[in-house]
């Protein structure tokens, strides 16, 4: 189907019909200084004839200040003179505040300005005559917030335009790598925080609630050793007891009976150390040596003798240290912030700990037997010159 082309007489009638709503008028525009009258179309009214350009209501001027000869010499700059402060002032007000324009079509004879020293000097022309005709104190609120708006601060705005001029002049190569770096970093801090984390639980794990009783018996190895085993039986009681409760839920002794049987028998397969295949023989279980690096890293020690009991690491610091320089060795490391228990004891940490203790002891040791032959030094250098004296 070929659609028709409306014919001439229907564009004919709305092109009257517009004509019939709108109306060719003049108009002056306020913002001109010469009387020139312009025409344009314009809805049809009922208004008057009056020729004021309906839109210049929105040619806002910005109020650039006005100074006299006795307010100037209240914010005189001997880098600015007066003709060219009046310069300034009047591209300001042609251009309407707007500094990369008024920059970019400054011309002074033999002075060559950037934008931020125009910033400067216009603002401090404006504080300036701000103070002198009312004092801060006197300030209403409005007039303060203003007041406040003409501090610029040079250094920092060319500080800020030259970051972000280096900023815009980045490649994409230096983008993603700063973009790789700040990835990065946000994951370091949040490893950060979660070992934070981890470590306040760990602490409060270690913290022990408090008690009214005496736990002098339990300080030792052998108290808890004991507490030990006083847990361990509460323990197996409480699962015995557990037990046969459960046995006589269910109406019959046999399950209760079974259940520690099948435990135990699993227990000493274990303890066995053998496991058996799908063939049913007897599989030797392969034990691998760890290195030097992988016991330092899961943190493996041997011993070649160990006595019984449950021990705190802290308690077997040893200290080849005695007597009287024991307690002076426990000065020298309090004057260095260095505490008596240590918070993490790890294995590391207490051999480098007794090491430290050692090495303290015997510097301790070298001053005082420094000190003595000094002393006796003295001595034999008072009875030499006695005798030259005698002589």
């Amino acid at each position: 189907m070929v659609r028709k082309s409306p014919p001439y007489s229907s564009f004919l009638m709305i092109h009257l019909l517009t004509a019939a709503l709108r109306v060719w008028k003049g108009f002056k525009n306020e913002a001109r200084h010469d009387d020139l009258i312009l025409y344009h179309w314009e809805r049809k009214t009922d208004a008057s004839d009056d020729l004021t350009y309906q839109f210049s209501k929105f040619d806002v001027k910005v109020d650039v200040p006005e100074y006299t000869n006795d307010e100037y010499e209240g914010f005189k700059n001997d880098d600015w003179s007066r003709d060219e402060t009046n310069y300034l002032l009047s591209m300001c007000r042609e251009y309407d505040l707007r500094f990369p324009i008024i920059w970019d079509r400054y011309e002074w004879p033999d002075k060559k300005r950037s934008l931020e020293d125009l910033k400067a000097r216009y603002y401090t022309v404006c504080r300036g005559l701000m103070e002198l005709r009312t004092p801060v104190g006197q300030m209403s609120p409005e007039e303060t917030i203003a007041f406040k708006l003409t501090n610029f601060e040079k250094d920092r705005e060319v500080t800020r335009r030259a970051m972000a001029e280096r900023q815009f002049n980045k490649t994409d190569e230096q983008i993603r790598e700063e973009e790789m770096l700040l990835t990065e970093l946000k994951r370091i801090v949040g490893n950060q925080e979660k070992m934070y984390e981890e470590r306040r639980d760990l602490f409060q794990r270690l913290t022990y609630p408090g008690t009214s009783g005496s736990i002098a018996s339990y300080t030792g190895s052998q108290g808890l050793a004991h507490l030990r085993d006083m847990m361990l039986s509460t323990n197996d009681k409480n699962k015995k007891r557990k037990s046969i409760a459960m046995g006589q839920a269910n109406g019959g002794s046999d399950a209760a009976q079974q259940t520690p049987t099948s435990a135990n028998s699993t227990d000493r397969g274990g303890v066995a150390g053998s496991s058996k295949d799908r063939d049913g023989k007897e599989a030797k279980r392969q034990i691998r040596k760890l290195t030097k690096e992988e016991e330092v890293n899961y943190g493996v020690s041997q011993h070649e003798k160990l006595s019984s009991g449950v021990k705190l690491r802290s308690a077997l610091i040893s200290t080849n240290v005695k007597g009287a320089t024991a307690a002076k060795v426990a000065t020298a490391l309090t004057q260095l912030g260095i505490a008596q228990k240590l918070t993490m004891p790890t294995a590391r940490t207490v051999q480098k700990y007794e090491q430290l203790q050692s090495a303290v002891g015997v510097l301790l040791d070298s001053k005082k037997l420094l000190e003595k032959m000094e002393h006796e030094a003295r001595i034999l250098k008072a009875q030499l010159e006695m005798r030259e004296q005698e002589s």
